[in-house]
Formats: C-alpha cells, sequence, structure tokens
C-alpha cells in the first residue's frame, strides 16, 4: 500500500491463523483501518470465507447475485467488453441498512496486468482536521442514507460491470438514518459517516441546504492528505473497517478482466454518536 494509513501484512497464512495471530491482525486493522494481505491465492472460496467470518456476522448484499453455493460471496466481475464498473465511485459500504456491515474482506482472484487498484480514504483523519464550526455545525445530525442512487428508482440505466442486478425497488428505497459524526465502537474516536451516493439528505435540513453539506464533507474526506492506494495482485485479501473508511475501486483497465470476491460482515452494532449507547 501507499498513502497515509493502512498496513500491509507478508508472511500470514489465513488458511492456518490461530486465535493468537487473527488477534494481532485485528489490533493492527484497529489502527490502521485496512489490512493489506498478501500471498494468499492458495485459498478456496470457503476458507476465504471462513477467514471473514471471525470478524463477526455475514450481512447478506441483497443488489447482487452471490456465488452458487457459497451464497455469503458476491463475485465482482468486469469483463474485457464492459464500460462501467462495481465500486467506482467513493463510497463505504451498504450504509443503507439500519445496521451496515463493520468490514468488507475482498480477495483478489483475477487481476490486471496494470490498473485496477483501489482508492481508500480515512474518515476518522478527515473529521480530525475539519475547522471547530463544521464540527460543531454537524456533531448532532443525522444523514439520511438510501440505496436509491444506485440500485432503486433514480438508478435507471446505471451499469456496474458484469455484477447480475437483483431487482428489488422498494428495498433499495428505504432510507435509514446514521449520525454524520459517529463514533467507532473500538476506538472510540469520532468519525466521519457520510457516503454521497448513498445519501439523499440530511435530517432536518432543506434539500438546498442538505446537498452543499453532503458535498462538501465527501469532498473533504478524499483528500489527498487522507488516501490511500491498494495495489492488487492474485491472493491479495484486504479487509475494510466500513466504520471509518471509504474506497473507490478505479476503472482504468479498458480491456482487461477483474474479478474479486467480496464478504461484507456487520458487528451488531448501530452507528452511534458520541453520549448516545449503542443498541
Amino acid at each position: 500500500m501507499n498513502g497515509a494509513f493502512g498496513a500491509e501484512i507478508t508472511g500470514v497464512d489465513l488458511a492456518a491463523l490461530d486465535d493468537a495471530a487473527f488477534t494481532a491482525l485485528a489490533g493492527i486493522l484497529r489502527d490502521r483501518h485496512v489490512l493489506c494481505i498478501r500471498g494468499q491465492a492458495h485459498l478456496s472460496p470457503a476458507q476465504f470465507l471462513g477467514f471473514a467470518r471471525r470478524f463477526g456476522t455475514v450481512t447478506p448484499y441483497p443488489f447482487g447475485e452471490p456465488m452458487e453455493g457459497l451464497p455469503e460471496i458476491l463475485r465482482i466481475i468486469k469483463e474485457p467488453e464492459s464500460r462501467g464498473n462495481f465500486g467506482g465511485v467513493w463510497h463505504t459500504d451498504s450504509p443503507y441498512h439500519e445496521i451496515p456491515p463493520s468490514h468488507t474482506v475482498i480477495m483478489g482472484i483475477d487481476i490486471p496486468e496494470s490498473g485496477g487498484d483501489t482508492l481508500v480514504a480515512d474518515m476518522t483523519a478527515a473529521y480530525e482536521a475539519l475547522p471547530q464550526d463544521v464540527k460543531s455545525r454537524i456533531q448532532g445530525l443525522d444523514g439520511v442514507f438510501t440505496a436509491t442512487k444506485v440500485h432503486g428508482s433514480a438508478a435507471a440505466g446505471l451499469e456496474l460491470g458484469d455484477v447480475t442486478r437483483v431487482a428489488d425497488r422498494t428495498r433499495a428505497d428505504q432510507e435509514f438514518r446514521h449520525p454524520l459524526v459517529r463514533v467507532h465502537p473500538e476506538t472510540g474516536l469520532p468519525t466521519l459517516y457520510v457516503s454521497a451516493c448513498h445519501m439523499s439528505g440530511v435530517a432536518g435540513l432543506p434539500r438546498d441546504a442538505a446537498q452543499p453539506l453532503i458535498d462538501f464533507l465527501a469532498g473533504h474526506v478524499v483528500r489527498e492528505e487522507f488516501t490511500a492506494r491498494i495495489r492488487w495482485t492474485r491472493g491479495t485479501v484486504v479487509v475494510l473497517d466500513n466504520r471509518c473508511v471509504q474506497h473507490k475501486a478505479l476503472n482504468d483497465y479498458p480491456g482487461l478482466r477483474r474479478e474479486i470476491h467480496r464478504v461484507q460482515i456487520t458487528d451488531g452494532c448501530r452507528p452511534t454518536r458520541r453520549g448516545q449507547e449503542t443498541p
């Protein structure tokens, strides 16, 4: 990895990871927000899923057809002739759930010779760098999160690479409120929680006030000083802490194939703000 945060791990076999080694990895993830674990091409899909499950309970992805035989895994594929790609805008994964996924675990399966990197952004560092007046303004506000822009009534014609959509407009148009400033349940640190492509507004604000605020915060999070880059290889396993990280898959490999496998995990905790008990 290159950039402001994250950790690259080598010399580990995730298929033979004992509890002490897993605890060490989880501690590094807590401190560095992203793990990039090399050299795991020998893992079967079932072994990859077994590793992912050590972080919590699998959260099924409702809008894409899962892997046959292992429905917990989503195959994210872009064939050489495809133009669009899945995850090609800055976002944090699936914040449109009542309890959003805490972690995303990804494995590189078929990686182009060049291109196809994933950018990541640290929402904890981004919050810390905000001016105090902005922190005070957003401290008690809730974002309104929904899948409608990507999977619902507002998403007609949007191309997502070669992931087969599951049409569920009713579910996609649901809305849930989460704090714009949430407290990380492990570190206790405040972090921004924004995902512009998954937000329809800010509770209590008119649209003409909410959208500029969302745009400002989303742009602030992805400033270069808060970002890092994951360079994929076949057999690389990445763990993202969605509670404090955004990411974006680059679409810079025309005519080449890319396939990754993804599992989403929940810790069972709703996003909360400081002073609010976790349900």
